[in-house]
C-alpha cells in the first residue's frame, strides 16, 4: 500500500503520455541509399572499432539515448526511436522493442516506430551527409567542443534522469539551435581528428556495412549439436527438464570453456529444427506460450560485449554429465507437461512440481553467483524497480539443501506450493493494483507462519552453522557480496568489506521465487503497475532472507537488529505488517560471545566457509594498519596501506568528511613504471538509510553521515562514475588530499590535482585502458563498461537519490 499516493500523483502524466504515445510520426518510405563505387573504409576494419571506444559507452542496451544501440550493425541499421523503454508512468505495455528479436529487417523496424540515422531519401553522395542525423550529431558535436577540462553545463544531464529528446532528421535543426552544445559525443572529450575525419568520409560514401557475421567453428559447431540434442530430446522428462533449464539461461551468455574462442551464444526457442537457420520465436517472457511446434536452439550472439548485460554461463562435457546426474539420476516420472498458463508462469514450484526439488535447488546453487547476478545485475541495464528495495552493501548466504524443508520433505514442500504464487507482471489495471497486492502479502505471510511452525518442528535447538550451504568449500558461488549503485548493482564472489548492515541467507523458495520475479517474469517494457507490483513482492523477499538471517542471531538480539534496519514512522508501522520474525525465540546453535553477534557471525562464517569466503579482506577488515595481503608485491603494500586509511570508517569520522562528496562508483588507476603494470581499485561509497523500505522520497530516508567507502581491489560495476588517476609515488598524497577535503572547493581542487573531469583530454585513453585491464584481469567476465552515469564534477557533490 505505501508508494500508491505518491503513483496517484502521476496518473495524469501517464494518461497524458498513453494519448502520446499513439502520435509518433509516421516515417517516410526509404529508397535505396546511394553508395560510392570504391569505399574509403571498411565498416569493421575502421568504423566499427570507433563505436567500441568512443560510442558504445554509452549506446549499449536499453538504456542507450533514444534507442541507438551501436553495439552491432543491426542496431545501427535499425536506428533511432522516440520511445523510451525507462518510463516509470506508462500506463501499458509498450511493443518490445529487442534487436534480433522484434523485428528482422529495418522495414520492420519503421513500422515500430524508428527511424534511420543515414540518408534514405536517395540522391548524389552529397546528401548522404545533409540528411544523416548520424553525421548531424556527430558534426555538431565537431563544431561545439566543450574546452579541455572545462566544466560541463549545468543544463545538461546524464543517465537514466536525462530528458529523452530523439529529434527525427525533419527536426535536427531546432534541436541544433536548442542545444548547440548537446551533439555526440555528449558533453565529453570528443573524437580525434583521424575519427571524425573516418566517420564523415564513410557516412559521404553511403555508410556501407561491409562483411557478414562470423559463423560458428568447426569445433563449436560440434558442441552445439551435441547440447541441441540434449534441449530438444523428445521423452517427457527431458522435455520438461529443457523447459526448466531453458527458463533459467535464456539471458545468459553461453560459452564452450574448453575452446578459449571468445563467442558467446543464447539459447532461444525457433521454429526451425537444429541443421537449419534459427527463426527466432520472439515471446516476451521465456515462459509465454511458443505454439505447437518449437525447438531449442542456440544462437552465435553477434554484437559486442557490454559489461552492464554481460552473464557468462559455461558449457562443458562436465556441465552436462552434472545436468544427467541432477535431473535424469532418480525414478522420477511426468505425467502430464505442464502447459503454458499463467497460472504456471506466476508459480514454477506447481509448473515444474514434478522435477525434484533438490536437482531445482542444487543447479541453482551450482551457479548461485549467475543467478544473483540475473537479478541483481540482469540484462536489463537499470533495475531500480529491484536495487531501490536494498542496501548499499550486503552478504548473501544460502541454506544448504539438507537443512532445508522444502528440498527434504515432500509433504512440506506440498503444503507451501500453493502460497508460492508471485505477482501478475502480465497486470496493467492500475486501479487493482492495492487489492491483489493485498492478495499476494497474505499469501506470504501464511507462508512465513507455515515455514515457522515446520522449521520449529524440524529443529527446536535452532539453527547451527551447518545449515549454511558450504559450497563444498570449493564452490565460491557460496558467499557472494552485493553492492547497490542507486540503480543498478553488482555482485561479486566473497564477502567484501566491513560487515555489513544486513545479510541474506536465501532459501530454495526465495531463490527461486526472486529468480521468476526480477528475470523470468520481469517485462522491462510493462506498465507502471506491472513495475510497482514486482517492486513490492521484491520487498517481501528482501526481507524473508533478512530474517532467515536473523534466526542465527541470539533470540534477545533479533527483534533490535531487525528494528536498526526499518527506523522512522511509516517503516515501523511495517514492521508489524510486513516483516514480522517468525520464531523470534527459537534458539540458535551457535555460541556468541559478544555484545556484537552480527560481526562474531561474519567471522564464525568466513572461518565455516574457508576459502570460498575469500580471501581476508585487509583493505576493508583491517583491525590494525597496515594489514599486508598475501602475495602482495612491495608497491601494491605500499599503495593498500594507504588505501586502508580510507577504508570502511563512517563520515562523521575525523579525516572522513570527504565520503559525502564521492559517487556511488569511482575507478582509480594507480600508476606505476609500465602501464600494463599498474593497478586498479574500486571506491565505493556505501549509502546509508533509516530503511529500504519504500519507494518513493529516498532522499528523506538517506544518512550521509553514516555512509562509509568499501575499497575493492580490482574493478567493481558497470557504471563508473569516475576516475582517479594517480602515480604509486603519490598515493600518499592522495589518500591525504582526500581526507583534507572539508568543503566544496577543497574537494574540486582535489580533484583538479587527480580526477579525469569529462572534458579531461586523456579521458578516453584512461577509459580503454580500463576496458583492456578488465579483460585481462578476467576475460570471460569482461565487457566495455557505460559512461551514461559519469558524473560531471558539481554532480560530484550532490547526493543523487531523488
Amino acid at each position: 500500500m505505501q508508494g500508491l499516493n505518491r503513483m496517484r500523483e502521476v496518473l495524469g502524466l501517464v494518461l497524458l503520455a498513453a494519448v502520446a504515445a499513439g502520435c509518433a510520426p509516421t516515417p517516410e518510405e526509404p529508397v535505396e541509399r546511394t553508395v560510392a563505387a570504391e569505399q574509403t573504409y571498411s565498416y569493421t576494419r575502421d568504423v566499427q572499432p570507433i563505436f567500441e571506444t568512443k560510442c558504445i559507452a554509452c549506446h549499449a542496451c536499453y538504456d542507450s539515448p533514444c534507442q541507438l544501440n551501436l553495439t552491432s550493425a543491426a542496431g545501427l541499421s535499425r536506428g533511432a526511436a522516440k520511445s523510451q523503454v525507462y518510463d516509470s508512468s506508462r500506463p501499458l505495455a509498450m511493443s518490445p522493442t529487442r534487436l534480433f528479436v522484434d523485428a528482422q529487417t529495418n522495414a520492420e523496424w519503421r513500422q515500430k516506430g524508428f527511424f534511420s540515422v543515414f540518408n534514405e531519401r536517395g540522391g548524389p553522395l552529397g546528401e548522404n551527409l545533409q540528411y544523416s542525423l548520424l553525421y548531424d550529431m556527430i558534426e555538431l558535436g565537431r563544431q561545439h567542443p566543450l574546452p579541455a577540462n572545462s566544466a560541463v553545463p549545468d543544463d545538461i544531464a546524464f543517465g537514466l534522469g536525462r530528458e529523452n529528446v530523439c529529434p527525427t532528421p525533419g527536426e535536427f535543426e531546432s534541436y541544433a539551435k536548442d542545444k548547440p552544445l548537446q551533439g555526440m559525443p555528449l558533453a565529453i572529450t570528443g573524437l580525434s581528428d583521424k575519427e571524425y575525419e573516418t566517420l564523415r568520409q564513410w557516412i559521404l560514401e553511403g555508410g556501407v556495412i561491409d562483411g557478414q557475421p562470423t559463423p560458428a567453428g568447426p569445433a563449436e559447431r560440434d558442441r552445439i549439436r551435441v547440447w541441441e540434442a540434449f534441449f530438444n530430446h523428445p521423452a517427457a522428462r527431458n522435455r520438461l527438464v529443457a523447459r526448466y533449464l531453458y527458463e533459467h539461461l535464456f539471458a545468459a551468455h553461453l560459452y564452450f570453456d574448453d575452446l578459449k574462442t571468445g563467442n558467446f551464444f543464447e539459447l532461444v526457442r525457433s521454429t526451425t529444427p537444429p541443421g537449419e537457420p534459427v527463426q527466432v520465436i520472439a515471446t516476451v517472457r521465456p515462459n509465454d506460450d511458443p505454439g505447437p511446434s518449437f525447438y531449442y536452439r542456440l544462437r552465435k550472439l553477434e554484437e559486442t560485449i557490454v559489461h552492464k548485460t554481460h552473464l557468462p554461463y559455461a558449457l562443458s562435457a562436465r556441465k552436462r554429465e552434472r545436468f544427467e546426474a541432477l535431473f535424469f539420476a532418480g525414478d522420477w516420472k511426468v505425467d502430464a507437461l505442464p502447459d503454458y498458463s499463467s497460472a504456471n508462469a506466476l508459480n514454477p514450484f506447481v509448473a515444474f512440481a514434478a522435477i525434484p526439488a533438490r536437482a531445482r535447488y542444487s543447479f541453482m546453487l551450482d551457479n548461485a553467483d549467475y543467478f544473483v547476478r540475473t537479478f541483481i545485475r540482469g540484462p536489463v541495464c537499470a533495475g531500480q524497480v529491484a536495487t531501490d528495495v536494498i542496501e548499499d552493501r550486503f552478504f548473501v548466504l544460502f541454506q544448504d539443501p539438507d537443512s532445508d524443508l522444502s528440498v527434504t520433505d515432500a509433504g512440506y514442500l506440498k503444503q507451501i506450493e500453493p502460497l508460492m504464487i508471485l505477482v501478475p507482471g502480465t497486470d496493467e489495471r492500475v486501479v487493482e493494483l492495492a487489492a491483489d497486492w493485498e492478495t499476494r502479502k497474505h499469501a506470504r505471510n501464511d507462508y512465513i507462519r507455515l515455514r515457522g511452525q515446520a522449521y520449529r518442528a524440524k529443529q527446536p535447538g535452532g539453527p547451527s552453522l551447518g545449515d549454511i550451504w558450504d559450497g563444498d568449500r570449493t564452490n565460491p558461488s557460496a558467499a557472494l557480496t552485493v553492492f547497490r549503485n542507486y540503480d543498478n548493482a553488482t555482485v561479486k564472489e566473497g564477502l567484501v568489506g566491513a560487515v555489513p548492515e544486513t545479510l541474506w541467507v536465501m532459501d530454495y523458495p526465495i531463490l527461486e521465487r526472486t529468480y521468476y520475479l526480477l528475470v523470468a517474469n520481469f517485462d522491462v517494457f510493462g506498465s507502471v503497475a506491472s513495475q510497482l507490483e514486482t517492486r513490492f513482492y521484491f520487498d517481501l523477499l528482501r526481507s524473508g532472507g533478512e530474517n532467515n538471517f536473523l534466526h542465527f542471531m541470539p533470540p534477545g538480539s533479533r527483534a533490535t537488529l531487525r528494528d536498526s534496519w526499518y527506523r522512522g514512522v511509516r517503516a515501523e508501522h511495517k514492521l508489524h505488517t510486513d516483516y514480522v520474525i517468525v520464531n523470534e525465540d527459537l534458539p540458535v546453535q551457535i555460541e556468541y560471545h559478544t555484545p556484537h553477534p552480527k560481526s562474531e557471525f561474519v567471522t564464525f562464517v568466513s572461518e565455516y566457509l574457508g576459502p570460498v569466503a575469500g580471501p581476508p579482506d585487509v583493505l576493508n577488515r583491517c583491525a590494525k594498519p597496515p594489514c599486508r595481503r598475501v602475495g602482495a608485491s612491495p608497491v601494491e603494500q605500499q599503495v593498500e596501506a594507504q588505501l586502508q586509511t580510507i577504508a570502511a570508517r563512517p563520515a562523521f569520522d575525523e579525516g572522513m568528511g570527504f565520503v559525502d562528496f564521492m559517487p556511488d562508483i569511482a575507478f582509480l588507476r594507480v600508476r606505476t613504471a609500465s602501464p600494463a603494470q599498474d593497478l586498479a581499485y574500486t571506491l565505493v561509497r556505501d549509502k546509508a538509510h533509516t530503511s529500504v523500505a519504500f519507494l518513493f522520497q529516498e532522499e528523506k530516508r538517506r544518512e550521509p553521515e553514516k555512509d562509509n567507502l568499501t575499497v575493492y581491489r580490482g574493478l567493481l560495476g558497470s557504471y563508473p562514475n569516475f576516475i582517479f588517476d594517480v602515480p604509486a609515488e603519490k598515493m600518499g598524497d592522495f589518500t591525504e588530499g582526500l581526507r583534507a577535503a572539508r568543503t566544496r572547493e577543497q574537494f574540486t581542487d582535489f580533484v583538479s590535482r587527480f580526477g579525469v573531469t569529462r572534458t579531461h583530454p586523456g579521458i578516453w585513453e584512461q577509459f580503454a585502458w580500463f576496458v583492456d585491464y578488465g579483460r585481462r584481469a578476467d576475460p570471460i567476465q569482461a565487457g566495455i563498461y557505460d559512461l551514461n552515469r559519469y558524473k560531471k564534477v558539481a554532480d560530484l557533490m550532490a547526493d543523487e537519490t531523488p
